[in-house]
């Protein structure tokens, strides 16, 4: 596969992410602050709290950085999210997904 490729891609893959974890409730935003959470580690990324490392054999890991609202169960909706991310990128793509790492960056207080 060439790089423009998987390029495309990876940004495919995380749109597909960002549309699904805004459909979480919970889900306050997803954080930008992805650079210094993964210093030594060959990710690329392909948008602003989603990184997608494209494996061989049609297999991505996706890591997920994310806000979350005060009084949520972070467990609960860490595996929510991971469901239906997993769900939602195998419908969309021919990709399988090997991991969906979710990391709570941090937590949102309503107004």
């Amino acid at each position: 596969m060439s790089e423009n490729n998987e390029t495309r891609y990876e940004k495919i893959i995380s749109s597909i992410v960002g549309v699904t974890a805004y459909q979480i409730e919970g889900v306050a935003s997803l954080s930008s602050d992805t650079d210094n959470k993964l210093t030594g580690r060959l990710f690329r990324s392909s948008g602003k709290g989603v990184l997608v490392d494209m494996l061989g054999g049609n297999k991505v890991n996706i890591d997920i950085f994310v806000n979350i609202y005060y009084g949520y169960k972070i467990p609960d909706l860490a595996y929510e999210l991971q469901s239906k991310i997993i769900s939602e990128v195998e419908k969309s793509t021919a990709y399988k997904v090997s991991a969906v790492n979710v990391n709570v960056v941090g937590v949102v207080f309503k107004a």
